[in-house]
């Protein structure tokens, strides 16, 4: 169940001067705004607010102490869950930045000196944003080519990192309702309350799906059931696709542990995916699997990002492939190889605890992993586009950088 503490402040404000701190506090109790307060502070103090505290569903931003605001902005966003809404104040009266912080989302840009009527203006056109939000995390569909290939620890040790090291919100989300093990990697209990809401669906809403979740830590969720093996669980699909639509909301990253079948559930979850990160061994069997599972995506899921991670590389030479039999296969590269480390794998799933935890060559390539799935490695190829570039015109460099940046959106 969720704690009241676990659940997000409806708002929460920063001010850098006490005359702002205090419109906000006056505005707060005028609205009866529960879970709500002010602060002191400039950018620094949201980061570091953000970096140990629930995303509040409306964020109030003095950007009155601050050189690069629009850099700021999306610093802050970084931290943030997203559906935030950030409503920002200062003190430069200026049409263009105004035009530049509502082009990068933000509700609304108030300049100083602060009054009631236009903060609780800003803060009704946030609640209906709110509503209306089209903002979402980034779902990540999980899935072994075979039976053992580590999807799973591959979930668990991704979401980790992304919740620790990136400090994003992330969820667990286990889709196998019969032989789910993603609890057992977070030394958690499935939840079956989860299961009766998908059986017999009432009322889905943000409330009562923190009440289902599991916490592992203050950014890691699991979301999962077991249903008797006799009895099985029938999902009405509905309610799925309702779920699904509510969490990519609530969280950055919703990391699926999927089965190996077309099921609709999993059809939803193929639907809304952004990327797809198949996990493979070097067997024949799993080749076959991988070509027929590439080629149902190339057709029914065109355009989003496939990634193939290797596992298990030398751990039965007799009936393996070679990498190069292997991508000739599937007629694409393999995109990254897991050291082979069985014991330290074992000995984390034992103990209900990510192996990335306690570092080593599995979490160097599970960090590299999660690098390419928050977008990070096409980063740094812009980057020292740009570098290679330095000295040259600044409009020859924006043009080169504008077709890099086509040229590996093409390619993802």
């Amino acid at each position: 169940m969720a704690k009241e503490s676990d659940l997000p402040h409806n708002l929460v404000g920063f001010a850098c001067d006490p005359v702002s701190e205090q419109i906000i506090w006056n505005v707060i109790k005028e609205k009866n705004m529960a879970y709500s307060e002010a602060r002191s502070g400039g950018i620094e103090d949201i980061i570091a607010f953000l970096k140990t505290n629930r995303t509040p569903k409306i964020l109030i931003v003095d950007i009155s102490n601050s050189e690069l605001p629009l850099s700021d902005i999306n610093k802050i966003k970084e931290f943030s869950s997203p559906n935030v809404n950030i409503i920002v104040i200062g003190g430069r009266n200026e049409v263009g930045l105004f035009r530049d912080l509502l082009s990068v989302g933000v509700v609304d840009y108030i300049v100083k000196p602060l009054s009631n009527t236009m903060l609780i203006r800003a803060i009704d056109e946030a609640n209906g944003q709110q509503k209306n939000t089209e903002k979402t995390g980034k779902v990540v569909y999980v899935v072994s080519s075979v039976g053992g290939a580590g999807a799973t620890t591959s979930t668990i040790n991704i979401a980790w990192i992304l919740a620790n090291h990136h400090f994003k919100r992330t969820l667990v989300m286990d889709t196998d309702f019969l032989h789910g093990t993603a609890n057992l990697m977070l030394d958690l209990k499935a939840e079956n309350a989860y299961l009766d809401l998908l059986e017999s669906p009432d009322k889905i809403d943000d409330y009562f799906v923190e009440t289902i979740l599991r916490k592992y830590e203050q950014r890691l969720y699991y979301l999962g059931g077991l249903a008797d093996l006799v009895r099985g669980v029938v999902v009405d699909i509905e309610a799925f696709t309702a779920l699904m639509d509510l969490v990519k909301h609530q969280f950055n990253y919703v990391l699926l542990d999927a089965q190996r079948d077309l099921s609709p559930i999993n059809r939803v979850c193929m639907s809304r995916a952004d990327c797809f990160l198949i996990m493979v061994e070097m067997t024949l069997a799993s080749a076959q699997n991988t070509a027929r599972l590439l080629e149902f995506l190339t057709t029914d899921q065109g355009g989003k990002k496939v990634t193939i991670v290797a596992n298990k590389v030398g751990l039965s030479a007799s009936s393996a492939l070679t990498r190069e039999a292997f991508e000739k296969v599937i007629d694409r590269p393999i995109d990254y190889v897991l050291p082979l480390d069985e014991s330290v794998a074992l000995a984390a799933a034992n103990i209900g605890q990510p192996l990335a935890m306690s570092g080593g060559p599995l979490t160097d390539v599970f960090e590299v992993i999660t690098d390419d799935i928050l977008g990070k490695n096409e980063s740094v190829e812009v980057a020292k586009a740009l570098r290679e570039k330095e000295g040259t015109n600044i409009n020859t460099i924006m043009r080169d950088v504008v077709d890099f940046v086509r040229d590996v959106a093409k390619k993802v």
